[in-house]
């Protein structure tokens, strides 16, 4: 049905153009072409509205004959946004194809049409879970097994959260905190709305009230990682260590693979001084894609140091100096490099 689609699309589109070129005389037969640049956010869901995906789903942007455009993986929201352009003078807008797969899902495939006039479109993707016994590797289990208290969320509820994920997109905390704030009203065991009404108030500046937020979504949902990693990322503003290793311990026994929960588990330990632990998690976080965390090698290398493992150290020096070449620790990296190597940093 969506290669029917698709193809219904391309010939509606063909059409179109067929008839207006043969409207025309020659001399007026010049498109002048103009583009225009459309945000396509994807929303992507696990076995209903009621699960949005967490982190690691691949997302891929296809044309309609099925080459890849771009490819990005989802937040800790489930979400996924692509810049795209569109012929702004077009009569049939864009045809593009959105694939989702990863591990503990099937392989979910679906045709998106984007008019001209768009400049901003949203689709709300439904995937479902892996019926076949393998497990879900890279995956926590949340996702997959729907809290029950998700199962129970009226509609109404699910609107005002819906509403509320619009106006977080836009980043206006104001209205995202309205709507949250409407949804748990309506529905007080709303796990996900406790959370998103918690990103609300942490991005307008009010920690306190963004911590209550949280502890309530973890409250009502014991599995769900991302709550825990939004109280982390308080407790981490404080520098509370201790308070941050614990919640990403807890989070990580939901989601045990997610980047950023295990790099910055790996830097609480270092500050600590549980070096064998940050270096476990630096290593594993390592083995996932991590983007953006290539610090992650210098927290690695510091606990190797501590633990009188200069070699170790070195190559994880030289593994960040490879991962981000000009970041913000790439000076360090290279005396590091010089000092244990007994060479002179360039």
């Amino acid at each position: 049905m969506k290669s029917l689609k698709l193809i219904s699309a391309r010939l509606n589109g063909l059409a179109c153009l067929l008839v207006l070129f043969a409207a025309f005389p020659a001399a007026n037969r010049v498109h002048s072409y103009q583009v225009s640049t459309v945000q396509l956010v994807v929303r992507v869901y696990i076995d209903g509205y009621q699960n949005p995906a967490d982190t690691n789903l691949s997302v891929q942007l296809l044309d309609d004959f099925g080459s890849i455009e771009k490819e990005s993986h989802t937040d800790n929201s489930g979400m996924v946004q692509f810049q795209v352009l569109v012929d702004a003078k077009g009569i049939s807008g864009a045809v593009k194809q959105v694939r989702i797969y990863g591990p503990g899902i099937k392989d979910f495939t679906e045709v998106v049409e984007i008019a001209p006039v768009e400049v901003r479109k949203t689709v709300n993707l439904v995937v479902h879970s892996n019926s076949s016994g393998t497990p879900a590797s890279n995956n926590p289990p949340d996702t997959h097994s729907i809290a029950a208290n998700r199962l129970k969320v009226p509609n109404k509820a699910e609107k005002e959260f819906q509403k509320g994920k619009d106006a977080e997109e836009q980043k206006n905390w104001p209205e995202a905190k309205k709507h949250f704030e409407a949804a748990v009203a309506i529905y007080p065991n709303y796990d996900l709305a406790y959370n998103g009404l918690g990103q609300a108030l942490a991005n307008s500046g009010d920690a306190v009230a963004a911590r209550a937020a949280f502890e309530k979504a973890v409250e009502i949902n014991v599995s769900f990682a991302a709550a825990f990693r939004n109280l982390a990322r308080l407790s981490l503003n404080e520098h509370k260590f201790e308070e941050v290793d614990n919640l990403l311990t807890r989070s990580l026994s939901a989601d045990p693979l997610n980047a950023w929960a295990l790099a910055y588990a790996a830097y609480a330990e270092l500050q600590l001084q549980k070096f064998d632990d940050a270096i476990a998690h630096a290593r594993k976080a390592h083995s996932v894609k991590h983007d953006g965390l290539a610090s992650v090698h210098i927290v690695a290398a510091r606990a190797m140091e501590e633990k009188q493992r200069p070699a170790e150290a070195l190559e994880e020096y030289r593994i960040y100096l490879q991962e981000d070449a000009t970041g913000r620790d790439a000076e360090r990296a290279h005396k590091a490099i010089a000092r244990l190597s007994g060479t002179t940093p360039n």
